[in-house]
């Protein structure tokens, strides 16, 4: 669990080593870009193959150090082999560091907003105090789990993994973003420099790739890029709505608002009471959701790829961008949907243009007026439909959802027929038969395995929002965004409109059909949409806004900007301060002394009986399985868990069935501490120590071996 200097050394180089060849790849394959795009790319490619390579020669050998360097090997030949034949092509220009800045000023923000991150991330990630184990307010629930995937992946080494916290049943959960930092705590890392390490490259690359997709997709349409992307790159990061009222209504010098730092789970960005839904991504996504935040790592630099390879109809960059776009479903599935519905819409936008080399005129604003109403009315009166006594069924919102998808269908169809080309065939054709060949083995191995039942695909309307109406939710959420995003769509330029288009179709999709069993999780896919609309929205403010005002547009530029900056970011501000001080007592002194003997004491795949809590030491740190985890993880997977739960219970109060339940889930110790106790009433206690050996007995925590 605490692993070693020498460990820790080792996997970190490990780590590293992915990266250097990651980026010597990346040198040769994009050569004609600036060097700072090869080394993001390359960056990406060493933590996928990471993901990938070990997990392979896994499956015939185990997750073991030998599968390990074999990858490693394998990474090395293949990297030397394009070396040589491409080292003439390696072309590096660094600018200097004023240079720099000027060219990218986003680095002034990018850089002091990393460090922060880093500086929470360490506090955050069980930080020692006490004998105890701490987190923050986002970690304190999902990093258990994560945690978990990581300990047992690496101690148990069996591969597929299985749930360590339902010992049986395979792991269908896109575990990757976990298995990263398996291969170094493998090595030795400690736990937290296991978890930690992937974690900062990987910020850095959501970070990069996002400003290169607003750089790049500014560039395509024509336009001065820097300050724009800059300004897209706070909308987006900085999200958050009108959530402040509900904190500052009383003055700032009230309990009211001084509560943001002290309560939990109450922050303008996440005030369920109050139906604020819209969370902040950095302290809500990135910092504690890992699949989301390994999926950005390669979704973002992706889209910024698929934007250069759109613009200079590269093959060889649509084959660079289709592995690791197959490879995204055991990364983070959603990012994977995203991914495929964005490109679906680009794909249909190439076809037109192939059809309408000319510039077609915008339509006028009475007809984009219509259009706009003709959105809102509706999803405005299912809203209201669906808070009445008589909501309209799944079924049909899922049939909804689908009759806006074969519309989409009919209108690509269409344009395929009508504007196929050999260039198109050379260029989506070949992206989209990699990802296929790629990415069907793991839908069909994991992803349609886990994601069946009536709780997965189903139609929903309008994901989290139960309570408010269509139009004020939205409003109350992302706040001034939501009113630009409006004004947008019937004043903004042909080429903001046409910007947003493909992510307008992936918003509706998601605000019909949820994915998984918990509707909040359909956030990971309006997201991505947000993101277009963030770099449509800067666009729209630094440019049409104060083209609108004949005299002193410069002026009006700068007031527009700063209004909605101060607006948009106040409530992601107050969110992520409340952030930076939260800390709480993830697993206290008894069970990490705990976690520590069952990690030096006892075999991999020894199962123990303990509660099912969420913050369990013995399945988070050590790896160990447990008979059952909690509902909390198990339940969002689809998995059927409840006889094992209510077994849990028989087992510590029921003394004549005790005994053959032990055998039937093949119990190798019990756990008796403040948790098992809390949570169920032992009638034997004494009896029971004295049927069993005690092996462990301090800090108010007794283990028996059965």
């Amino acid at each position: 669990m605490y692993g070693s200097f020498t460990g820790s050394l080792a996997g970190t180089g490990y780590f590293l080593a992915y990266q250097i060849l990651g980026i010597l790849l990346s040198l040769v394959v994009f050569h004609r870009e600036k060097t700072g795009f090869s080394l993001l790319m390359g960056s990406v490619a060493g933590s996928f193959c990471l993901q990938w390579l070990p997990v392979l020669y896994a499956f015939f050998f185990g997750f073991t150090i030998q599968a390990h360097l074999y990858a490693l090997f394998t990474m090395v030949l293949f990297v030397f082999f394009v070396l040589y034949r491409g080292r003439r092509k390696i072309h590096i220009s660094l600018p200097g560091a004023a240079d720099l800045f000027r060219n990218d000023p986003v680095l002034f923000l990018l850089i002091p907003l990393f460090v922060f991150l880093v500086i929470t991330l360490n506090h955050h990630t069980i930080s020692y105090a006490g004998g105890a184990l701490h987190s923050g307010q986002s970690t304190y629930g999902d990093m258990n789990m994560h945690l978990g995937f990581i300990t047992s992946i690496a101690r148990q080494q069996t591969f597929p993994p299985d749930y360590s916290i339902l010992p049986g049943t395979p792991l269908a959960y896109p575990f990757l973003s976990d298995s990263i930092s398996s291969s170094l705590y493998l090595f030795g890392a400690s736990l937290r420099t296991a978890y930690l390490v992937p974690m900062y490259f990987a910020l850095l690359q959501v970070f990069c790739g996002m400003y290169c997709t607003a750089k790049y997709t500014l560039q395509t349409m024509g336009q001065a890029c820097r300050q724009k992307s800059f300004l897209a790159f706070v909308l987006f990061f900085f999200n958050g709505g009108l959530g402040f009222y509900y904190f500052i209504n009383k003055g700032f010098a009230s309990e009211n608002f001084t509560r943001i730092f002290s309560a939990f789970y109450e922050t303008p960005t996440n005030y369920v009471s109050s139906n604020i839904q819209w969370h902040n991504i950095l302290c809500d996504m990135l910092i504690p959701q890992r699949a989301t935040l390994f999926g950005w790592a390669v979704l973002f630099p992706l889209l910024a790829l698929l934007s250069r390879a759109r613009q200079e109809k590269r093959t060889s960059y649509f084959i660079a961008a289709a592995i690791p776009a197959g490879g995204l479903v055991l990364i983070h599935t959603h990012s994977f949907l995203a991914l495929g519905v964005l490109c679906a819409g680009f794909l249909v936008q190439d076809l037109y243009d192939a059809c309408h080399a000319e510039e077609t005129k915008r339509l006028p604003l009475a007809c984009r007026f219509l259009a706009v109403l003709a959105f809102l009315l509706p999803m405005s009166l299912i809203r209201m439909k669906q808070q009445s006594d008589t909501p309209l069924p799944a079924s049909t919102l899922l049939a909804m959802g689908l009759f806006i998808l074969g519309c989409f269908a009919g209108i690509f169809i269409y344009y395929l027929v009508k504007g196929y080309s050999r260039k198109t065939a050379l260029t989506w054709g070949i992206f989209l038969g990699i990802v296929l060949v790629l990415a069907l083995p793991q839908l069909a191995g994991f992803t349609f395995r886990q994601a069946q039942g009536e709780q997965f695909v189903r139609g929903g309307f309008n994901w989290a929002n139960d309570t408010d109406g269509y139009i004020w939710f939205y409003l109350k959420n992302l706040g001034v965004l939501f009113v630009l995003a409006i004004l947008m769509l019937f004043l903004g330029t042909r080429k903001q409109i046409r910007l947003v288009l493909p992510a307008c179709l992936l918003w509706l999709l998601s605000e019909f059909i949820l994915f998984q069993p918990n509707p909040y999780d359909n956030n990971k896919l309006l997201l991505v949409s947000y993101l277009f609309f963030c770099i449509a929205i800067a666009d729209f403010i630094w440019d049409t806004v104060p083209s609108m005002i004949r005299e002193n547009p410069r002026q009006m530029r700068t007031i527009t900007v700063s209004t909605v900056t101060a607006l948009a970011v106040f409530s992601a501000v107050l969110t992520m301060g409340r952030e930076y001080v939260s800390d709480y007592e993830l697993y206290d002194a008894s069970y990490t002394a705990l976690a520590r003997w069952v990690d030096t004491s006892t075999e991999p795949d020894d199962i123990f009986l303990t509660a099912p809590n969420h913050n369990n030491a013995v399945s988070s740190l050590t790896g160990r399985n447990i008979v059952c985890g909690s509902g909390t993880f198990l339940y969002y997977h689809g998995v059927d868990y409840a006889q094992r739960e209510a077994d849990i219970k028989v087992m510590y109060e029921d003394p004549l069935r005790r005994s053959e339940l032990l055998k039937t889930y093949k119990v190798s110790y019990i756990v008796i501490g403040s948790q098992e106790l809390s949570s169920y009433s032992i009638p034997d206690y004494d009896a029971l120590l004295s049927l069993y050996d005690v092996v462990y007995d301090k800090n108010g925590v007794v283990v028996l071996a059965v």
